[in-house]
């Protein structure tokens, strides 16, 4: 009997790729700041959002929203009041400033291959 492949929701992506990075974080140096959750959510919003454009050649509000709202939580539920509604203010901001930068693409790649290889 073949398995069937079952297609990732959003959700499921960010909740994976979210918690494969976190726990590489804590991996590196036993904590994680704020502000390293910041970043890293920031990152991956603008990377999801990159993949929808290159998929769709546009990218919709709802889109946006929808990444944004299972990204903040997750990081309610896995952080709790430690990550404030400004906190996620800030990923927005930042998410959006990202996509902005001509070397995007390649800055993404190496934010997240430094995270990522530190446990290697």
């Amino acid at each position: 009997m073949k398995m069937e492949e079952k297609k990732l929701t959003i959700k499921d992506v960010i909740y994976r790729d979210m918690e494969t990075l976190v726990m590489a974080k804590l991996k590196n140096n036993g904590k994680i700041s704020i502000d390293d959750l910041i970043d890293i959510t920031s990152y991956l919003a603008a990377s999801l959002y990159r993949a929808r454009w290159k998929e769709n050649g546009e990218l919709s509000t709802e889109e946006v929203n929808i990444i944004l709202g299972n990204i903040g939580n997750f990081c309610n539920d896995h952080f709790g009041e430690s990550f404030t509604q400004e906190d996620f203010d800030k990923v927005v901001k930042i998410s959006q400033l990202l996509l902005q930068k001509p070397t995007f693409d390649d800055d993404s790649k190496t934010f997240f291959d430094e995270i990522l290889k530190a446990n290697n």
